[in-house]
């Protein structure tokens, strides 16, 4: 009776098991890169909207020591400030993203390695920026698309 009670409960499981959907890693890792150039074209465009398209309600970024946590109303607001004025020279991979994504694929992380140059009209003249941005983004998936979630962030600026 044990044995056949043990038999019964290996057979439910492979059957729950292989009832799981299987997840496309290779899609979800190109739904992922296509994510960045679109970070990377809003730039170019300096267009907010672009930019959000995966951004959820909160985002959680950390920097210089410390965390900060931004609404959605709120990082349009900042984004539109650093784009006005702003044309980009460069916003190019200085290396080929690092992306990891759950097995389930409900999370991902992205490590990138950009080299930006940029130029912003100010009132006191044009001010041209180079740096060197690394970091990592974390993805969550929300309704069947990938959301920026979380981000850490390091810059090296350029002479």
């Amino acid at each position: 009776m044990k044995c056949a009670i043990i038999i019964l409960l290996l057979l439910v499981t492979f059957t729950l098991a292989e009832a799981q959907p299987r997840v496309d890693l290779e899609k979800e890792r190109l739904e992922l890169l296509q994510a960045h150039k679109a970070d990377r074209e809003a730039h170019f465009k300096t267009d907010v909207d672009l930019l959000q398209l995966r951004s959820p309600d909160e985002f959680i970024a950390v920097s210089d020591g410390k965390i900060y946590r931004t609404k959605k109303a709120d990082e349009r607001k900042q984004f539109a400030e650093y784009f006005k004025g702003a044309k980009y020279y460069e916003w190019d991979d200085v290396e080929e993203p690092i992306v990891r994504i759950s097995k389930d694929a409900s999370l991902a992380w992205m490590i990138t390695r950009v080299r930006v140059r940029r130029v912003q009209k100010g009132a006191s003249g044009d001010s041209e920026r180079k740096f060197i941005y690394a970091g990592i983004m974390t993805y969550e998936k929300q309704g069947g698309r990938w959301m920026r979630v979380a981000n850490v962030s390091t810059f090296e600026i350029l002479p």
